[in-house]
């Protein structure tokens, strides 16, 4: 996207285009949906957008602030949807300046958290700083990294649109399969082949089905390693897009429906 009002341009045919999709996904079966369900949260004042600016040091990115102050506030938006601007954590970490070899919490300034990508990864707006306006994904808890994945906030949306248009997921910010939750069932499923004396990577048929359903309601839980401000340590998270695929195929090899805890989104 080449100019920064472009998302104000495009806002009636944003709002007709998420109704249009929320009707061809009645049960909210895409990616995210059963959390965003395709809502918008109410646009912004600009008088409260400039209280938030003069609070936090600084201007937001222009094609953010078009996007709060016209089309909403939070809500339908990658991933898991996008998290309100309009709180105080994200006052306190838009203060400051964005470094991105910063440990841990320390990166968490001069940014807005933009939303929840899965088991554990976060989207964030850069508001200051060398990369001012770029959107990067934080992947560090799920042995990712800490890199940018939009030039701005209007190709980061646009690209979500185009992904859910095609019928694909937008990719998490980790490899797959190095999240915490598959090397769990890695493990798992590695005892069971123990105890059946079959050769790693063999469990299969009846004796896989039989592993997958021992797993009851709750017993799979991916939970936040408290180093963002956003996911108490411990909270439980949703899944990334690649966990959620490989969930939905061990559903259809025996894994109950309720066996993943559900995980909390912020701001609850």
């Amino acid at each position: 996207m080449d100019r920064d009002d472009t998302l104000e341009a495009l806002a009636p045919t944003l709002a007709a285009w998420l109704t249009a999709t929320a009707a061809a996904d009645p049960r909210r079966r895409r990616f995210g949906a059963a959390r965003h369900r395709y809502q918008l949260g109410a646009p912004l004042a600009a008088a409260t957008v400039d209280a938030f600016e003069a609070a936090s040091g600084g201007a937001l990115p222009a094609a953010y602030r078009a996007f709060v102050t016209t089309l909403g506030d939070g809500g339908a938006g990658p991933y898991y949807g996008l998290w309100p601007l309009a709180h105080p954590l994200q006052r306190a970490i838009a203060a400051g300046v964005f470094a991105p070899t910063a440990p841990g919490r320390a990166a968490y300034q001069g940014v807005i958290g933009l939303g929840h990508v899965g088991c554990g990864q976060i989207a964030l707006l850069i508001v200051r700083g060398a990369h001012a306006g770029e959107v990067w994904i934080d992947a560090r808890g799920a042995d990712g990294a800490l890199r940018p994945i939009a030039r701005d906030f209007g190709a980061y949306y646009v690209a979500w649109v185009q992904a859910v248009t095609r019928d694909r997921l937008l990719p998490g910010g980790a490899p797959a399969g190095a999240c915490p939750l598959p090397r769990g069932l890695s493990h798992y499923l590695a005892s069971c082949e123990r105890r059946s004396q079959v050769a790693p990577g063999a469990l299969s048929g009846a004796q896989l089905r039989e592993a997958l359903a021992a797993l009851g309601p709750g017993s799979i839980r991916c939970e936040a390693s408290g180093d963002d401000p956003f996911f108490a340590a411990g909270a439980a998270l949703d899944p990334c897009p690649s966990c959620a695929v490989m969930i939905d195929q061990l559903h259809g090899q025996g894994l109950g429906a309720e066996a993943v805890v559900a995980g909390e989104n912020w701001p609850l």
